[in-house]
């Protein structure tokens, strides 16, 4: 067998000496003639070259598509609003790269009802081993464009479009997703700057009239537009380190806003209480910062700078519904709350920014601790009760009528306020609460029961309830004895004065 090799490897010599000897031979001849052309042209032939098959490096693939407007989870359940600014992040991997790191960008392709919207392209950057939710700069990040953000819409991510890189399969670089948009109503808000006397340093705080929260609204809200206005000074002499002393600035607020806006309207009331005057002096050291009423749309608060938003954004989600987030010992905690010590739950981004919030250290801005931002929970109760009331401003009753708002403590009355109005007003015939409102007549017959609505504002011990009642007048007011409030029926106020207000 040794010598078989041997001869093989013999003749295999012998054969490639006689080839090299006779392109060496062929060659000469080829030159020599081309030596001789007149013409000047030479002919050259170049030796043939194997082009080798690309390797197969390894494997990109496009995981997942988040689409982030305030916060998102991993399924994309979230609801979209349509016209509000989001973020699209594509996470991709390389895959049994060995080692090897290559740089490629990503295309998304954007299609309604099957016809083509529009692309956008990314930058080129190193694509991740694994990207991940807690990394933003571990995907390929996307300001989607404004008339992308409304109805329904398929996007398409491709990695590698070109084709450039060597891959073991080429059919996971791509993914699809569809995303449907709601129309939410614009969010009406009235800035009440507050001209604040301090009886116990003397100091006047002179309001700002300014506005230091609509954005972050915008930006954590579900909500895409916010219709803003500044209303006149509201002088309030008190001192705001008590508890009953918020209760009474809310009270004062709330009937402004009665008698401006009606108890049924969305129109958001936030009074702005300023912390500071021209000296640099400063009121506030701690405690309570602000109240709202739970499911009325009044509440006020402290400028604080920066953190006003912060602090509005609490107030006036009472003001949508939503209870306290448990985190910060606050009370009345919403028991369906969903995560523990009142975290965000899931990831978000503040869009305005570009900055990711972790539910690991970000905590959901009806509790007590920060920093805050808000929970898919809280977002999903944000978003219900502003599609609801939002466009809620006409009504089915209109025509002069009464409002009532009276100030309750320990179950009994001690202030109220009785306006004529003339406003429209939604279903005011609809009961609503065990509470309720009756007219009396000459000789204590009874004209007419309406629907009374309960509200109550929680912070840090301070408990405030109020009645909100709407009566249409069913006869000419001289005729209008009284009135009183019923609690399952029973009267626990007896008959009040209608002409005038009792405080």
């Amino acid at each position: 067998m040794f010598m078989g090799v041997r001869t093989t490897r013999l003749i295999a010599f012998v054969v490639l000496t006689l080839v090299i000897a006779a392109f060496v031979i062929i060659f000469s001849k080829r030159s020599a003639l081309a030596a001789n052309q007149a013409d000047g042209v030479y002919v050259a032939y170049m030796p043939i070259v194997p082009v080798r098959p690309e390797q197969k490096t390894g494997d990109l693939v496009i995981t997942h598509m988040g689409l982030y407007q305030s916060v998102q989870n991993q399924y994309n359940d979230v609801t979209l609003v349509a016209r509000k600014p989001a973020l699209l992040r594509v996470f991709v991997n390389s895959v049994n790269l060995g080692g090897t790191s290559h740089t490629s960008f990503v295309t998304v392709d954007a299609y309604r009802d099957g016809q083509f919207v529009g692309s956008i392209i990314s930058e080129p950057k190193p694509v991740p081993t694994l990207a991940i939710a807690g990394d933003i700069e571990s995907t390929f990040n996307f300001n989607l464009p404004d008339d992308w953000l409304k109805g329904k819409i398929t996007l398409i991510a491709r990695i590698d479009g070109f084709d450039e890189i060597g891959e073991e399969n080429e059919n996971n670089n791509a993914l699809e997703s569809k995303f449907v948009f709601r129309d939410v109503p614009a969010l009406d808000l009235t800035i009440v700057p507050i001209i604040y006397k301090d009886t116990v340093t003397g100091l006047t705080f002179q309001a700002a009239g300014h506005d230091p929260i609509s954005q972050w609204l915008l930006s954590a809200f579900p909500i895409s537009h916010i219709n803003v206005t500044i209303h006149d000074q509201v002088t309030f002499t008190g001192d705001l380190r008590r508890g009953e002393e918020w209760e009474r600035l809310l009270v004062e607020l709330t009937n402004i806003w009665a008698r401006e806006i009606g108890p049924e309207s969305g129109h958001i009331y936030y009074g702005l209480v300023p912390n500071s005057n021209p000296n640099g002096g400063s009121w506030f050291t701690g405690g309570t910062s602000g109240l709202g009423w739970i499911g009325q749309r009044v509440s006020v608060g402290v400028d604080f700078g920066e953190g006003a938003a912060t602090a509005a954004g609490h107030e006036i989600g009472h003001n949508f519904g939503r209870r306290h987030a448990p985190c910060g010992n606050p009370a009345g905690v919403d028991p369906h709350f969903p995560y523990p010590d009142g975290s965000i739950g899931v990831y978000g981004i503040d869009t305005s920014e570009e900055t990711l919030l972790s539910p690991k250290t970000t905590h959901d801005m009806m509790s007590y601790c920060g920093p805050e931002w808000v929970s898919d929970y809280t977002y999903e109760g944000l978003l219900v009760d502003q599609s609801l009331r939002g466009k809620q401003s006409a009504a089915n009753i209109t025509g002069d009528g009464l409002l009532v708002t009276a100030d309750l403590e320990a179950g009994e009355i001690v202030s109220y306020v009785t306006t004529v109005i003339n406003q429209p007003f939604y279903d005011a015939g609809k009961k609503r609460s065990n509470f309720e409102i009756q007219l009396i007549g000459q000789n204590d017959v009874i004209l007419g029961t309406y629907p009374a609505e309960l509200y109550r504002a929680e912070e840090l011990g301070v408990v405030a309830d109020m009645l909100i009642a709407y009566i249409p007048m069913p006869v000419a007011r001289e005729k209008i004895s009284g009135m009183q409030f019923l609690n399952d029926g029973v009267s626990f106020t007896g008959i009040l004065s209608l002409d005038k207000n009792q405080d």
